[in-house]
């Protein structure tokens, strides 16, 4: 028997503008009317299917005032006016077409005419009438809502086949329609709950990444060298204060006490984990990232992702805090992302008989074992179905039905396996980290983060300095509103050059508006700085193009030899979903006057990889390579399709860090000249399905600092 525990992150950022009852954006209204609801619904229908899910404390809320009325969005507004300004127009005609257009939009014909005629109106705003306008909300409205419901909701499936000269009549009806159905999902996720179908786990309430909280400072044990604030942000109060507030409010929401935690973007460190064991939480989950750091062991899994060591992943451990004992299961992340990245290219079939016949061969590969093994499948729950058939009703039904049927499977929650099967073995010490790479720079290392770091840490600090005033309760609770949803990952998120959307200019200024807003809590006027965007500003903070000689020591640190390099890489990836793989992190490059310096770092060893980078000069296009297991690298010229071999280059490989100097003679460059430049593409295992290049497109074009280091 393997059981196999999934759990459904639900999250939203805190849309809501300070100090008002209107939400910025509308994705929590949005996704409660296609996802929160809808998920829950289909596992209803497989009564011996027990799924674990999150509703993050700062998402219930937003949910909550919805149904009541305390809680607007800025779509909301303007779906009820007869008119629209020019402001108005560029945000429709930005936000209402961002759903999937192929897999969606396109299946309604007249929202598909709408978006063939976007181009038009993007160019003149006024192309598109009043009535087209409102005809645009409607139809987005609608493509925001459980294709069930569409095709058995009387009012909905009238409004589908309506299709256009919409009126505010209708634009009434159906935002009714949408409350009513945000009202439904916290009742029904705790009529499961009580039922024992589901267990709802809690998360920190403003989703932030507690390690960082507690210090900016421990980004640096699992990326030596990251740029952090300097002084550090130090806030473990801060930390504790949104463990406690998330307990507090699971506990009026659902009723009881919570027994797990998924914190936020599985970022743990054994500080944190103390702090949530202080809570009487038995549990976390986490990335199987961190327990293989935790371990000392590299995960490796074969040609078709098959672990060579499943006993080691699949299974709970026990770590003992301060404040006592709290159990782990760790993400299988090729399985999760499988969910997340790979199905919705699949049917629905397909996709769930391949994650069943996956599953039959862990439980295969352990079928020795004198207790059932543990198989976690951790993700995102809203995000992935717009790209799925029927928004992932195919693949969910046939998935939850081959569990139920299958007596080799059993898909329980975390809380009833740990009940039943306690853990063994003890973890000796935690790793810090996140379920992205293991790592958090994600949210900390990139010239924005450092900027919004900053601006956190000065404000952390001027609100220590008010406190000691004696400030009255109710103004304490005000401030800590706005600085605690300063402190949530979101805006981090979306800082990092990893991530980009439509709507960065938007989540920059809810970050800036809860700083502001904090500081005028307070009493004092925010400074001038701290209004200024954040977004772009790693456009205006190049560091200067200067020589460098730095010595091949392969250091994981590479503060000290590279500090003044230039550094790519990989770019963003649109929209709220990340791949947990890929295992390029970071080329560092520069030049003296005799050589071009690189540092590739990965996120596995060099030496399991086929590395290339290829270099464009004037002289022509030149090949350094490194195959999967050599200890050299060399260096080619291509000329009319052959290689000519230059010979090695000086290098030093150490773990998933590769160092190398290339002379730049070889290059066809006599020396570093001012304005030179060369093109330099990278990549990784360049004949395998799983080929990776920095950058995805293109190459990058770097230009030589002339001389020697000064």
């Amino acid at each position: 028997m393997l059981h196999v525990a999934i759990i459904w992150h639900m999250h939203q950022p805190y849309y809501r503008q300070p100090g008002s009852d209107i939400a910025l954006l509308p994705w929590t209204r949005l996704h409660a009317t296609k996802d929160y609801l809808h998920m829950a619904q289909v596992v209803e229908r497989f009564p011996d299917v027990h799924v674990t899910f999150t509703l993050v404390p700062s998402l219930a809320e937003q949910l909550q005032d919805y149904a009541s009325g305390a809680l607007q969005d800025r779509l909301m507004l303007l779906a009820r006016q007869a008119y629209f300004s020019p402001d108005d127009k560029r945000y429709l005609l930005n936000i209402c077409y961002s759903i999937s257009w192929d897999n969606i939009i396109r299946r309604y014909p007249p929202y598909a005419a709408l978006l063939d005629r976007r181009h038009l109106a993007l160019l003149n705003p006024d192309y598109f009438s009043e009535q087209t306008y409102r005809d645009l909300i409607i139809w987005f409205n609608l493509a925001w809502i459980d294709p069930n419901l569409l095709e058995t909701d009387e009012l909905l499936r009238d409004l589908v086949a309506k299709g256009k000269d919409y009126t505010l009549k209708d634009v009434e009806a159906l935002t009714q329609r949408q409350l009513q159905i945000v009202g439904e999902v916290a009742p029904t996720y705790r009529h499961l709950q009580d039922q024992g179908q589901i267990e709802v786990i809690t998360v920190p309430y403003y989703h932030p990444i507690l390690p960082l909280l507690v210090d900016s400072r421990i980004a640096q044990r699992p990326s030596p060298g990251l740029q952090t604030p300097d002084p550090p942000f130090r806030a473990p109060d801060d930390a504790q204060a949104q463990i406690e507030r998330g307990v507090a409010h699971y506990h009026a929401l659902l009723g009881r006490t919570p027994r797990g935690m998924w914190p936020s973007e599985g970022a743990v460190s054994p500080e944190m984990a103390s702090m949530v064991a202080a809570q009487g939480i038995g549990w976390m989950a986490t990335d199987e990232a961190i327990l293989g750091k935790s371990l000392g062991v590299f995960f490796e899994r074969d040609g078709n992702d098959f672990l060579h060591r499943p006993d080691l992943l699949y299974q709970p451990y026990r770590l003992a805090t301060p404040q006592g004992d709290i159990s782990f299961v760790f993400r299988d992340h090729n399985l999760s992302d499988r969910v997340g990245f790979t199905y919705q290219r699949l049917g629905g079939e397909q996709a769930a008989e391949d994650m069943i016949v996956r599953l039959k061969r862990i439980a295969y590969q352990l079928r020795h074992r004198q207790t059932p093994a543990l198989v976690s499948i951790i993700l995102d729950g809203e995000n992935a179905w717009e790209t799925y058939e029927h928004n992932g009703d195919i693949f969910l039904n046939a998935l939850y039905r081959r569990l139920q049927e299958d007596p080799e499977l059993r898909a329980v929650t975390v809380s009833e396996h740990l009940q039943a099967y306690p853990p063994e073995d003890e973890l000796a010490d935690l790793a810090s980290g996140s379920w992205i790479r293991g790592d958090f720079t994600t949210w900390i290392g990139d010239p924005e983060h450092s900027e919004a770091w900053r601006r956190l840490r000065d404000l952390r600090n001027a609100y220590e300095k008010w406190l000691d005033t004696g400030p009255a309760a109710e103004r304490v609770d005000e401030v800590q509103r706005y600085l605690f949803t300063a402190e949530g990952s979101d805006w981090f998120w979306w800082y990092s050059h990893h991530n980009a959307s439509d709507q960065d200019a938007l989540f920059d200024q809810l970050f800036l508006d809860n700083l502001a807003a904090a500081y005028r809590g307070m009493g004092q006027a925010p400074p001038l700085d701290d209004l200024v965007p954040i977004q772009g500003i790693a456009h205006r903070l190049l560091l200067p193009l200067v020589a460098i000689s730095p010595r091949l020591t392969a250091e994981t640190d590479p503060s000290a030899q590279w500090a003044q390099a230039r550094v790519l890489r990989p770019v963003a990836s649109i929209g709220a979903m990340q791949q947990a793989g890929g295992d390029i992190q970071a080329l560092r490059y520069g030049n003296d006057v005799n050589y071009l310096y690189l540092r590739l770092e990965l996120n596995s060893p060099v030496d399991e990889h086929h590395v290339e980078v290829s270099i464009h000069t004037g002289a022509g296009e030149f090949l350094l390579s490194r195959g999967r297991g050599q200890t050299t690298t060399f260096l080619y010229h291509l000329v009319n399709g052959s290689h000519i071999s230059l010979g090695p280059t000086t290098c030093n490989v150490s773990g998933a860090l590769l160092e190398t100097a290339i002379p730049l003679a070889r290059l066809g460059l006599s020396a570093a000249a001012p304005g030179e430049k060369l093109g330099l593409v990278v990549r990784l295992d360049p004949n395998s399905p799983q080929a990776e290049q920095l950058p995805a497109t293109g190459q990058h074009v770097i230009e030589l600092a002339a001389g020697s280091p000064g």
